[in-house]
């Protein structure tokens, strides 16, 4: 069962990296979605996330558990974010969660609530 959760976490997060790289001038643009006002601060950001999302895949996949309670603490970030964004009045604004087609929503911050609790139960799972 906790191989099946790694893959599939692993999966997700390495998918959401995927995406995000199939549109990068978008991803990039999205980042001022969330404040990121300057060029290079769009550009850094974008890359710190997708180089995460990869590097916690590839850990989440290889069984450690404290890649699975990054990747946890980083989709809880990534919620908290989005539900500043909302609050802000940024509803429907381009979020590059999964690709140059995702906007922020209660639906996505849901999404990321329930990764960021699946990653944190991964490890209690039986092998």
């Amino acid at each position: 069962m906790e191989l099946a959760g790694r893959l599939i976490l692993g999966a997700i997060l390495a998918g959401a990296a995927l995406s995000k790289l199939s549109a990068p001038r978008a991803g990039v643009a999205a980042m001022a979605t969330y404040g990121f006002h300057s060029a290079t601060m769009r550009s850094v950001t974008f890359a710190f996330v997708v180089v995460a999302e990869l590097i916690l895949a590839a850990g989440v996949v290889a069984g450690s558990d404290d890649a699975a309670y990054a990747a946890a603490g980083l989709m809880a970030l990534f919620g908290l974010t989005l539900a500043s964004a909302l609050m802000q009045g940024r509803a429907g604004e381009p979020c590059a969660c999964f690709g140059s087609d995702s906007t922020v929503s209660g639906l996505a911050v849901v999404r990321n609530g329930l990764l960021a609790a699946a990653l944190v139960a991964l490890p209690t799972l039986p092998s």
